[in-house]
């Protein structure tokens, strides 16, 4: 049964790649609403969840004795993802302003693509890898931690088509399909077998890149409208939903 949940999560977050740019179908009216919406429930998830739980990870590393030199392992690894999805998201801004002041269209040029593509392929793979244990204390409730990385991945994906344009939709959203894919099998497999001081690096890699992808999508530019409302009433009523379903920061091992 664990394996059933598992992958029909696996197939849920593919799905919405698959359905890459539904945001961009909405009305123009609520599409500023239903995109803060969804980025506020993520960042409740991550500030309420798996933010305070990275103390235990840090034990857990510890008690592994993963690099007993190196210390603040966790932290490292949050710091690593944030600063790998500002690159990216610094990277696609700069070619899109710069290919649309030389009077092309407002979209990243190949190699930038590529560049963004190779970044978030990584982060799928870690939540692909996280998602195969789904009675894990780490991602319990797991019916909570789908909802988070499902409507992340919704908010992401308006993004990219915004950033890449019709190269995501033909090429992209199935390159991060198959990261999440990758990261899920090995994380099946019995030899690379989930052990506490993996998934806990893994999540506290994923807690940075989406509060980088989170707060980048929310903070206004000139192209895209936000509604701070709506991204506060989810980041409540779905935190109250954390507190009530997983009330103690999950521990890990």
């Amino acid at each position: 049964m664990e394996f059933v949940y598992s992958f029909v999560a696996v197939l849920v977050l593919a799905g919405i790649h698959v359905s890459a740019g539904v945001v961009r179908r909405i009305p123009m009216s609520i599409r500023p609403t239903v995109a803060s919406l969804a980025a506020g429930i993520s960042v409740s998830w991550v500030f309420l969840e798996l933010l305070p739980s990275l103390t235990e990870h840090q034990h857990t590393v510890e008690g592994a004795g993963l690099l007993p030199a190196l210390e603040r392992h966790v932290y490292i690894a949050a710091l690593v993802g944030l600063v790998i999805a500002f690159w990216v998201e610094t990277a696609s801004r700069s070619s899109r302003r710069e290919n649309f002041e030389a009077g092309g269209e407002a979209v990243t040029s190949v190699s930038t693509f590529w560049l963004s593509l190779a970044g978030f392929t990584v982060f799928n793979a870690s939540i692909g890898y996280a998602l195969a244990d789904p009675v894990d204390p780490a991602v319990t409730p797991f019916w909570i931690f789908v909802i988070a990385m499902g409507l992340h991945f919704l908010a992401n994906d308006e993004s990219m088509v915004e950033n890449h344009g019709i190269r995501y939709e033909r090429v992209g959203r199935w390159m991060l399909i198959a990261g999440l894919l990758a990261g899920w099998i090995i994380g099946r497999v019995p030899k690379y077998d989930l052990d506490g001081a993996g998934l806990a690096l893994v999540l506290s890699y994923i807690a940075g890149g989406m509060i980088m992808n989170i707060m980048r999508h929310e903070l206004p530019v000139t192209s895209r409208t936000v509604n701070a409302l709506a991204f506060a009433v989810g980041a409540f009523v779905f935190g109250v939903l954390v507190l009530l379903f997983a009330p103690e920061a999950a521990t890990v091992g």
